[in-house]
C-alpha cells in the first residue's frame, strides 16, 4: 500500500452549538479536555474515518486532519444545518505534514491513521486511548462499545522497524498495512507471539 496523496487541513467551528455538535461526532470525549486532544471520527460500522487533533479555544474549537482523505469539511457540513454553528476550512503546508513527519511519528510508535486507506481499521487496533467508552452517543459508539465490552477484540496493529533491506511480501496469518523505508506496520492477531513472529521474519517491535 502506498501513502495517499497529502492533504493537510485545519478547520474551525464557531458558534454557539459547537462543543455539543463535535461532541455526538467524535469518539473522544470533549468535556474532559480543555485544551488540546486527540480523537477519531468513525463510519457507522466503528471504522476510523478520520484521526483528528482538537485544539479548544475560547472562541472557537480548531481541528486539525493531516491528511484528508475522505473530505471532512464536506462530512461536518453534513450536521451543522439545523445548528448554530459554522464551519470553515483552510489548506495547511504540505512540509507540515508529509513523508518526513509520517516516518517521524513511526519512530516515535505512533501510527497516524490519516496515512492509512480510511475505513479499513477499528480504532481499538491502533490507538485505544482515543476512544472514550463512557461517553454518550457518538457515530459508530454502539460497534467500538459492543467490541470491548464482549471482548471481541481479535486484530491489533503494530510498528516494526525490519532488519533487512528486502521488501516483505507475506507474513503468515498477518496483514501488511505498509512497508515503507526501514519500517512495516502489520495488523496481526492479538494472540501473536511477538517473539517468535520477529526472529522469524527479522523484525523488532518499535
Amino acid at each position: 500500500m502506498k501513502l495517499k496523496t497529502l492533504n493537510p487541513i485545519k478547520i474551525f467551528l464557531e458558534g454557539e452549538d459547537k462543543e455539543e455538535l463535535l461532541q455526538s461526532i467524535i469518539s473522544n470525549d470533549l468535556s474532559k479536555y480543555n485544551s488540546n486532544f486527540y480523537s477519531y471520527i468513525l463510519t457507522p460500522q466503528g471504522k476510523i474515518l478520520f484521526e483528528i487533533q482538537v485544539i479548544l479555544k475560547s472562541n472557537f474549537i480548531e481541528i486539525i486532519c493531516t491528511n484528508d482523505q475522505a473530505d471532512l469539511f464536506s462530512f461536518l457540513n453534513k450536521f451543522v444545518k439545523l445548528s448554530e454553528v459554522q464551519v470553515k476550512k483552510i489548506h495547511i503546508e504540505q512540509s507540515h505534514y508529509n513523508f518526513e513527519y509520517f516516518t517521524e511519528s513511526l519512530k516515535k510508535g505512533r501510527i497516524d491513521t490519516n496515512f492509512i486507506e480510511h475505513s479499513t481499521l477499528l480504532p481499538s487496533e491502533v490507538h485505544d486511548e482515543y476512544i472514550d467508552y463512557n461517553k454518550g452517543c457518538f457515530i459508530g459508539q454502539e460497534v467500538v462499545s459492543r467490541i470491548k465490552h464482549r471482548n471481541l477484540k481479535k486484530k491489533k496493529v503494530l510498528i516494526f522497524n525490519k532488519n533487512s533491506d528486502f521488501k516483505i511480501e507475506r507474513i503468515d496469518n498477518s496483514q501488511i498495512i505498509l512497508d515503507i523505508n526501514s519500517f512495516v506496520i502489520l495488523r496481526i492477531p492479538t494472540v501473536t507471539n511477538i517473539f517468535e513472529l520477529e526472529k522469524n521474519y527479522k523484525l523488532t517491535k518499535i
